[in-house]
C-alpha cells in the first residue's frame, strides 16, 4: 500500500501576493485503470446532457466560478480568453457539442466533475510524486512538458505546483507529462485549486464528487485528505 503523506505549502511570496488562496487534495489507492466502461459512459453522457441544458456557451463567462479564476489570471498577467482556465476549457468544449475527452476512466471521471463544478483540478500518479509539494511563481524561463509532450517556457508571472523533482502543475491551466496517470497507474492524487477568497469547502465537494465518480468506475480507497490556505493578512 502507497502510504506517502501528501502535504502542499506555500511559498512566501505566494503568500505575500495571494491572501485567502486555497489548495484541497486527496489521495486515493488501488484504483483500477481502463480506457472506458458502459457504466462511465452513462454517467458522462447524463451529466453532459445535464451541463447543456444548464449552461450556454454565451453566458458561460458571467458564472461566479468561471469570473474568479479569470480574475486570477489577470492578476498573474494572464489573458484568460488566450489560456483557459482548465474546468472552463473543459465545460466550453462540452458546450461547443465536442464531448468529454475520453482518455482513462479515472481522467474522464475527474474531468467530469471538473466540468460539473466548475473547479480545476489535477490528478497524478501517486507513485512518480515526491513530496512535499509546493505553490510557488515560475522562474522566469523554466520549461515545463505538459500532457502530450508540449513544451511550454514561463514567464515568471505564473504559479506552479511542484515536488521535490520539479513541477507539476502550471497552476489552474495544465499538468506536466512526467506524473500523468497512465494504464499503469494504481494510485493517485486529486488536487483542486482556489483562487483568492474561495473556501476550502467549494474545493472539498468537487473533490467529493471526483471521488465519488472515480471509485465508482475505478474502485480504490480513500487514503488521505489535505487542505491549506493562505492567510488573511
Amino acid at each position: 500500500m502507497n502510504s506517502k503523506i501528501i502535504e502542499i505549502v506555500w511559498s512566501t511570496d505566494v503568500v505575500e501576493k495571494f491572501h485567502r488562496l486555497s489548495i484541497a487534495s486527496l489521495t486515493i489507492i488501488n484504483v483500477k485503470i481502463k480506457p472506458r466502461n458502459k457504466e462511465l459512459d452513462d454517467l458522462v453522457k447524463d451529466k453532459v446532457e445535464y451541463l447543456r441544458e444548464r449552461y450556454t456557451l454565451e453566458r458561460l463567462k458571467n458564472e461566479a466560478l468561471v469570473r474568479a479564476y479569470r480574475d486570477f489570471f489577470w492578476r498573474m498577467g494572464i489573458d484568460p480568453t488566450k489560456r483557459r482556465p482548465a474546468a472552463e476549457a473543459l465545460l466550453r468544449r462540452i458546450l461547443q457539442g465536442k464531448g468529454l475527452p475520453r482518455i482513462l476512466n479515472v481522467v474522464d471521471a475527474y474531468n467530469l466533475a471538473s466540468a460539473e463544478t466548475l473547479i480545476t483540478m489535477s490528478a497524478y500518479d501517486l507513485d512518480k510524486v515526491e513530496p512535499p509539494l509546493i505553490v510557488r511563481f515560475a522562474k522566469k524561463g523554466e520549461e515545463v512538458i505538459l500532457i502530450g509532450n508540449r513544451r511550454r517556457v514561463l514567464t515568471g508571472r505564473e504559479l506552479v505546483l511542484s515536488d521535490q523533482e520539479g513541477i507539476l502543475c502550471v497552476y489552474v491551466h495544465g499538468d506536466v507529462e512526467r506524473t500523468k496517470v497512465t494504464s499503469e497507474t494504481r494510485n493517485i492524487l486529486l488536487v483542486a485549486y482556489g483562487t483568492p477568497g474561495m473556501s476550502v469547502s467549494v474545493l472539498m465537494d468537487s473533490l467529493k464528487k471526483a471521488y465519488e465518480y472515480i471509485t465508482k468506475c475505478a474502485g480504490g480507497q480513500l487514503l488521505q485528505v489535505f487542505a491549506s490556505r493562505t492567510s488573511y493578512t
